[in-house]
């Protein structure tokens, strides 16, 4: 019943233009590709055209289909004389004509027929959009900030565990601070090694036995002794002179064959086993990964977002390989002295330390045994990949994870202790879901910190579902507009933060926004749509006082010169003497790598946000109070 077909072009004379049959007899078609999608460079111009099958020739013009292109709606012109109908672009968007611009990776185009407003139906196809080379080191430069900082980044928005944490690095961080100290250690180790002296025979030339056991090796080997002349006797045998041309002689040597020396045998050779098992991983790894710079053979020149993903993680583990064989050649070289010198070549199941009393009172035992404890410990873990952010199919999504983690390392910093993170399941028709087993493909969706004078609770969601009255509890936020209005209708912010006042129980909402865009785009396109999407639309139900219970909108950009702007006169910022609520404003949370940079807007704007917030709640209760001694002594009069 359906077919789409799919035009792309350079540019906008519509020169050397391609055009694509996308969706054939209602089904999507698969292309010649690493993902069998269609690719398409982002910086290129589309167009989309739609023809009916088995419809009747009269209804054509009543169809009325709608296309859908991220958050964007698009209404279709009808082309007569084709029999089809062609996509209308809308001009006051950005990048008209190019809705892809500047995002990178996998997207959906959906195709809504409306019959008559009776019949309703709706199909859609995916398209891989291309990254310039420019945009590839942007998204480049992302990946390496979230690596660079992962540790802290999954303990915050995942859940620490060896199933998300990047093993492999973790495993190499270890070895490598066990591998500084016991290279600053092991002078002081040879040196003072624990050793017993143990009797031992050792066969010299001219040797005097000296013990039961020299006198039996003697016995056992009669040609090592001769008769001689009484002036060259070594000794007497049933008082015959006899000399020894070789002898075993009994000596005190020392033995090193004890616990805590196997201990420490046994660590390194286990350690060594285990970066060996590292390297072997990682080779396995880069042979099974499909071999390609990412590039596209339709289009050279621009990338696949999947193939710059593999293309980072292809790097990093680069980087660990060395590093894995730098240590195995140290730890070798340690093994070789230590070997050399207490003769142990100790390959049996390792032992684990134990505190014995020489232990305890050498230190350089002590710490050994201490980083060996430890070492045990972080290498029980099955071998994975820091490989989280392959999960993103598209930059927007990576760039929210990466907003995400500066929100929730930002609240903290603010004096905010976490005391729930959660993961909630927002297909359930409730504003913010509802809380179940995170996949191990996306990070927690819900925090709650509480103030550290308990003056208010803190919340956050991460992609919630706004719905109409009928699925809103008091105190949510619901969708008022009339536009689409339905119990089924919802909107989904990228992030809403909740604050809820102890000594008031008032509640005030901050709805965020994240796109991977420029400050231009944003103030000019994006920030309106927000505001009449968010601030006009949304209301907090049963919510204390007149006013809608939005007090801010938040645009949140990736690039740009200007770190932040705000829709009113500067002396009506949040950082003036007389700011003004609803906040709408934007601030850029930019990739670079110095952490504090990349943090430091939304860190100024939150903490002005909560700042003046709590000043106009401290100004409130003042003026109830004074109402409340008024009206009091008012009616103290009355009764005198």
């Amino acid at each position: 019943m359906l077919d789409v077909k799919l035009a792309v072009a350079e540019h906008t004379t519509q020169e050397n233009r391609k055009i694509y049959d996308v969706v054939s007899d209602d089904s999507a078609l698969k292309f010649d590709s690493e993902t069998g999608f269609l690719e398409i460079p982002e910086d290129y111009y589309l167009d989309i055209y739609i023809r009916y099958t088995e419809v009747l020739e009269g209804d054509l013009e009543d169809i009325s289909p709608r296309i859908v292109i991220g958050e964007d709606s698009y209404y279709c012109g009808f082309l007569s004389e084709e029999g089809l109908w062609h996509l209308e672009w809308r001009p006051e968007l950005a990048h008209c004509g190019r809705p892809f611009f500047g995002l990178p990776g996998v997207h959906e185009i959906r195709i809504q027929s409306f019959l008559d407003r009776e019949e309703y139906f709706e199909e859609s196809f995916q398209v891989e959009v291309l990254a310039t080379r420019a945009r590839a080191r942007e998204i480049t430069t992302i990946l390496d900030f979230i690596n660079d900082d992962y540790d802290a980044i999954s303990q915050m928005c995942l859940d620490g565990s060896p199933e998300n944490n990047g093993v492999i690095a973790d495993l190499i961080n270890e070895a490598e601070r066990t591998y500084i100290l016991c290279k600053s250690l092991w002078s002081v180790l040879l040196r003072q090694l624990r050793y017993i002296l143990e009797p031992r025979l050792d066969v010299t030339p001219n040797g005097l036995p000296n013990s039961p056991e020299a006198i039996h090796w003697l016995s056992l080997n009669s040609d090592a002794v001769a008769l001689c002349s009484p002036y060259e006797q070594t000794f007497q045998i049933n008082n015959m002179p006899v000399k020894t041309e070789f002898a075993a002689e009994e000596k005190m040597i020392p033995s090193y064959r004890l616990f805590e020396n196997l201990v420490i045998a046994g660590f390194i050779n286990h350690i060594r086993m285990k970066l060996s098992a590292v390297k072997d991983f990682i080779n396995g790894h880069e042979q099974s990964q499909y071999r390609s710079d990412g590039e596209s053979v339709t289009y050279p020149g621009y990338c696949r977002y999947s193939g710059i993903v593999r293309g980072v993680l292809s790097k990093n583990l680069q980087n660990q390989y060395s590093r894995v064989m730098n240590l195995l050649d140290g730890f070798y070289k340690l093994y070789t002295s230590f070997e050399k010198v207490t003769g142990i070549n100790y390959l049996d199941k390792p032992l684990m330390p134990r505190i014995t009393p020489f232990v305890a009172r050498t230190l350089v035992y002590r710490k050994l045994f201490e980083q060996v404890t430890k070492w045990y410990g972080v290498s029980a873990v099955t071998l994975t990949l820091n490989d989280f952010t392959s999960h993103f199919k598209k930059i927007e999504k990576l760039y929210e994870f990466m907003v995400l983690s500066r929100i929730v390392n930002v609240v903290s910093q603010l004096g905010g202790i976490c005391v729930s993170r959660e993961w909630h399941d927002m297909s359930v028709e409730r504003f913010g879901g509802r809380a179940a087993e995170r996949p191990l493909s996306e990070p927690f969706n819900y925090y709650r910190w509480l103030s550290e004078n308990k003056e208010y609770t803190l919340e956050l969601w991460y992609e919630p579902k706004i719905f109409t009255l009928s699925r809103t509890e008091d105190e949510e936020p619901m969708v008022v507009c009339s536009k689409n209005y339905g119990k089924d209708f919802y909107y989904t912010p990228d992030f809403v933060i909740r604050i809820r006042w102890e000594a008031s129980g008032l509640v005030d909402y901050l709805i965020m926004d994240a796109k991977y865009s420029s400050y231009d785009t944003v103030r000019k396109a994006s920030l309106p749509m927000l505001v009449n999407k968010y601030m006009n639309s949304i209301h907090v139900k049963n919510a204390l006082g007149f006013d809608s219970g939005i007090r801010g909108v938040l645009a949140i950009y990736s690039r740009g010169n200007v770190n932040h702007f705000s829709e009113y006169a500067p002396v009506h910022d949040l950082d003036s003497d007389y700011p003004v609520f609803p906040s709408i404003a934007g601030v850029a949370v930019k990739p670079v790598a110095d952490k504090e940079r990349n943090e430091k807007n939304i860190k100024e704007y939150l903490s002005l946000f909560i700042d003046n917030l709590r000043k106009v709640h401290h100004a409130e209760y003042e003026r109830i109070i004074k109402l409340a001694r008024r009206l009091q002594g008012e009616d103290s009069v009355r009764q005198a």
